[in-house]
């Protein structure tokens, strides 16, 4: 992918999620490379997409979650998300 077809995707973003900063980035803090989109904090390009879910910490209301989804767990006696909206702090 391309610096330009990069670029186009940030704007399609509103905040995203940095694995290797383990924290929520703004697009602010997000640029377009040749090599894909890089957080300007750390320098890595390890970030995912937010995402709508039903989160089951805010009765089962659609929000959009800086990890998509990805800390809910089924744990038997029904949905928990592992980071409890740690992220939106």
């Amino acid at each position: 992918m391309d610096k330009g077809n990069n670029a186009l995707k940030i704007d399609s973003f509103d905040y995203c999620f940095c694995f290797d900063c383990n924290k929520m980035k703004d697009i602010r803090d997000v640029v377009a490379t040749s090599s894909g989109l890089k957080c300007i904090t750390c320098g890595g390009y390890n970030l995912y997409e937010a995402g709508w879910i039903a989160c089951p910490h805010q009765k089962m209301s659609a929000v959009k979650c800086p990890r998509a989804g990805k800390g809910i767990v089924n744990l038997g006696s029904g949905l928990e998300c592992i980071d409890r909206c740690y992220f939106r702090a």
